[in-house]
């Protein structure tokens, strides 16, 4: 059978007016969410979304992807048809050049004035670099938007002294996620990890969990993504999962000891990395037994399990590969079935 032909998009048959289809690739096909998005709040306000302080979270996460495109238009030609309000390709957006600085007054071309100065960048940017499986979280950014916007999880101020693995946080108007944390450590007396960090306009960073907590803090405007009612019950909402390990680790003192813990995220997510973290003895683990919590608050669950364990609490350290040396906490030597009645009597308390 001889080939199709497809006469639409044929480029010896349009005429000299005409240019072929650009293909939606996925980037594209989120670029035009993004900016029907955009186009429904200015239809919603009025104005474009600004973000600088006081705005809300939803007004500065959407001048964030609107930056993001404007940098990135050079590679999404097929958006111009859907930039009706010329945000992008039209003009709109830009700079009036008789508005430069430079050009409005007497001073001499070459002076550096005060407000033209570089600014100095976050110590986080400079090691920020491109996310190679960005396409994994995107749909995660996405959930966390359209759950803000339905009022489903709420943004609240950041009052944490640490992260937890898949928790989302608005930082400087970006959606930021903890995709991982491992090389759990202590610096300057706190418990410090080294963490990746996602960031919704496709970059990642490697930054210390205190550097993370420092800028979150520092960002008046910065917020976690929780749920709607976070009360001392949070109503009902999932808040993570108890878990029970043990250690695939051949040293003879590891033997018969199980790690109980809890995560806001998936096990499976806390523990991929365990050879790479003092937490697991720098080994790999086998997850004997979890439990999910409905209306706990994780870290108290885990504070009142430990409480429960305490005869059976072990105290370890190990050595990583670099020579240092660690404290590893949340190891007991108790069987599965003593682990388990701890763990069900305190979720019975409530």
């Amino acid at each position: 059978m001889p080939e199709a032909i497809d006469y639409l998009n044929d480029e010896l048959l349009l005429t000299p007016d005409e240019k072929p289809k650009a293909a939606q690739t996925p980037l594209l096909l989120r670029a035009i969410e993004v900016i029907e998005r955009i186009n429904a709040f200015i239809d919603e306000t009025g104005a474009e979304p600004v973000s600088e302080p006081g705005r809300s979270v939803r007004e500065r996460m959407l001048a964030n992807e609107l930056a993001g495109l404007r940098a990135s238009k050079a590679d999404l030609d097929g958006l111009a048809s859907y930039d009706t309000r010329n945000l992008l390709f039209g003009g709109g957006g830009g700079a009036d050049p008789l508005d430069d600085p430079l050009l409005s007054d007497g001073l001499d071309i070459f002076a550096v004035r005060d407000e033209l100065k570089p600014m100095a960048r976050p110590d986080f940017v400079a090691d920020r670099r491109p996310c190679p499986d960005f396409e994994r979280f995107e749909p995660l950014f996405q959930d966390i938007r359209n759950a803000v916007e339905e009022g489903t999880r709420k943004p609240q101020p950041f009052r944490q002294e640490r992260v937890e693995l898949g928790e989302f946080f608005v930082l400087k108007g970006q959606l930021v996620h903890v995709a991982d944390l491992r090389d759990e450590h202590r610096r300057n007396g706190k418990l410090d990890a080294r963490l990746r960090v996602i960031f919704d306009n496709g970059t990642e960073s490697n930054l210390l969990m205190s550097s993370l907590v420092r800028r979150l803090y520092e960002d008046k405007d910065a917020r976690r993504i929780g749920v709607t009612d976070s009360g001392p019950l949070f109503m009902g909402a999932r808040t993570g999962f108890v878990y029970v390990l043990r250690s695939l680790s051949d040293k003879p003192e590891v033997q018969g000891l199980l790690k109980v813990g809890t995560t806001a995220g998936a096990v499976e997510d806390r523990v991929a990395h365990a050879e790479t973290q003092s937490a697991f003895l720098f080994a790999p683990v086998v997850i004997v037994e979890t439990y999910e919590l409905v209306g706990h608050s994780a870290k108290e669950t885990e504070q009142r399990i430990h409480q429960a364990l305490r005869p059976y609490h072990i105290a370890l350290r190990v050595t990583g590969p670099d020579g240092r040396s660690f404290s590893s906490v949340e190891w007991f030597k108790a069987t599965p079935e003593i682990v388990e009645k701890a763990i069900r009597l305190v979720l019975a308390q409530g």
